[in-house]
């Protein structure tokens, strides 16, 4: 049977359990960068066993390739845990759909990123892209600052998540033609694990939920949200075309609304939703101009 057709329904379902990720973070009794930690602790079950399926007879270890390699690996790893402490602190102040509409404008935060550090050309389509995400954004923050500096902070910080998150997309992109896609998620969660957890402690919070219900909340946010979600995305993406699954992944932040709706008790005004449904052009337009060569995939 050829698994590879239902890919297309792969990521759009990684997409959605990705956006439960604000659900689980606003019902924590931990703090946002706790329950970051436990997002990647809960999540290294499920990327060793597909690390496991894939290479049954391989053992877990550091990267052979160079250091190089290892290097690269120790980037996207601290990325991505720096990437996750801004998003769950965006969660915590402003609404769950502008949360996700920041980090998952990372297709232009990327192309940005590939001009400035890899000289790559940039087309008039994308900058019109750019333009009409940049015109959403400003009705997002504006219905934001309406309602209170800490919601516009809020908003800050999810952008900024969404640039980490590129730039942990280009690092791993670059690690694909010497890992599977199995070991960059892999060691992504053993090199961020450790660093939130030690950033949670530094603080002074606790990573101990308090209640059964509690520890369920983490358990499902690093299975559901990072495990499936991630896991998903990332197969799904070995078979699609990039401009495909860029489009695809603009699920989250529509899911992450409904879901704001149905168990956080948000809702968005009119403003927020044009504003939202310009992003969301604008990143279209955006990815489908872009230079980044097509097989580069977010990992």
């Amino acid at each position: 049977m050829d698994l590879t057709r239902f890919a297309p329904l792969a990521v759009v379902l990684g997409a959605v359990a990705v956006a439960t990720n604000p659900v689980f973070v606003r019902l924590s009794e931990l703090t946002s960068v706790a329950s970051a930690a436990h997002r990647m602790i809960w999540a290294l079950p499920v990327f060793a066993l597909w690390f496991w399926l894939s290479r049954p007879k391989a053992a877990v270890r550091p990267p052979s390739s160079g250091k190089h390699v290892t290097l690269l690996l120790l980037f996207c790893g601290l990325l991505f845990a720096f990437d996750l402490v801004s998003l769950h602190a965006s969660i915590e102040r402003t609404a769950a759909a502008n949360s996700m509409l920041f980090v998952n404008a990372q297709p232009i935060y990327g192309v940005i990123g590939s001009w400035l550090l890899f000289g790559t050309r940039v087309t008039r389509h994308f900058g019109f892209g750019v333009a009409i995400a940049l015109v959403g954004g400003v009705l997002v923050a504006w219905q934001s600052l309406d309602i209170g500096t800490e919601h516009l902070i809020g908003d800050g910080l999810g952008v900024f998540a969404g640039i980490l998150y590129a730039g942990y997309i280009l690092g791993a992109s670059r690690l694909r033609g010497r890992l599977s896609s199995a070991e960059i998620n892999l060691w992504t969660c053993l090199i961020a694990a450790p660093i939130l957890v030690l950033v949670t402690l530094a603080s002074g919070h606790s990573l101990i939920p308090a209640t059964a219900h509690g520890w369920g909340l983490m358990i499902a946010l690093g299975v559901i949200s990072q495990g499936l979600g991630q896991g998903l995305i990332v197969w799904g993406l070995a078979h699609l075309p990039t401009s495909f699954s860029s489009v695809a992944l603009l699920t989250a932040p529509v899911a992450a609304a409904v879901f704001a709706w149905l168990f956080l008790d948000e809702s968005l005004t009119s403003i927020q939703i044009v504003g939202m449904a310009t992003v969301l052009v604008g990143i279209y337009v955006a990815w489908r101009a872009a230079p980044v060569a097509s097989n580069k995939k977010p990992l």
